[in-house]
């Protein structure tokens, strides 16, 4: 895992799509792992139909109307999808929802596989292994309860999210922030989003 920073104009207009654990794999039909960390074409992934969304998102007159054409071309393609939602699929939205107290052992059973295949296939739909998986979920949980609770000190935020200490959770900042929580928190109350939707934690 590597950090991006994104550089953006004064004024710039930015629609984002969260996919729930396994979606985006039904959608692309191809092994997310093979994209990596780095930006890709979406014509050259999904095609003429992504075309014809980025035409009428760019012809749009409010950010409404965007909403709606990307809302229509997801139902459409997931309805479509040739690849369904399996076990593996559910506990890695298990996974997401908590991941502090959930053995991946146990969650290879939940899904019917030896733990070789729930590694297998977890890291095919999901883009990473379960642990790595794990590891950066309980990071963005850390960091959202501290947006949630910005008074309350860092080791206490470490215990209430699954870390064993507070280094551990500057292990993992420093791996996927390459900054320690503070100065990660610095950095991103001074982002472009933040600073102009005033949601900035510090």
């Amino acid at each position: 895992m590597k950090r991006f920073n994104v550089y953006l104009p004064p004024e710039f207009l930015m629609l984002r799509v969260h996919f729930q654990p396994g979606a985006l794999f039904r959608v692309v039909n191809l092994p997310l792992y093979e994209f990596g960390e780095d930006y890709f074409d979406a014509n050259l992934i999904l095609g003429r139909d992504a075309r014809d969304v980025s035409e009428r998102l760019a012809n749009a007159e409010s950010y409404a109307e965007m909403v709606e054409v990307v809302e229509a071309y997801l139902v459409r393609t997931v309805a479509s999808a040739i690849q369904n939602v399996l076990p593996v699929d559910r506990a890695a939205a298990r996974l997401f929802a908590d991941p502090r107290h959930i053995s991946l052992d146990w969650l290879a059973r939940q899904a019917c596989l030896s733990p070789r295949q729930f590694n297998r296939r977890f890291t095919e739909r999901i883009g990473v292994g379960p642990r790595l998986y794990a590891r950066l979920v309980r990071y963005h949980r850390a960091y959202l309860f501290k947006t949630a609770h910005p008074a309350m000190a860092w080791p206490t935020i470490a215990i209430e999210n699954g870390y064993t200490d507070y280094q551990h959770l500057v292990r993992d900042f420093r791996q996927f922030t390459e900054a320690t929580p503070n100065s990660w928190l610095r950095e991103d109350a001074a982002s472009p989003e933040n600073v102009l939707t005033g949601s900035a934690t510090m």
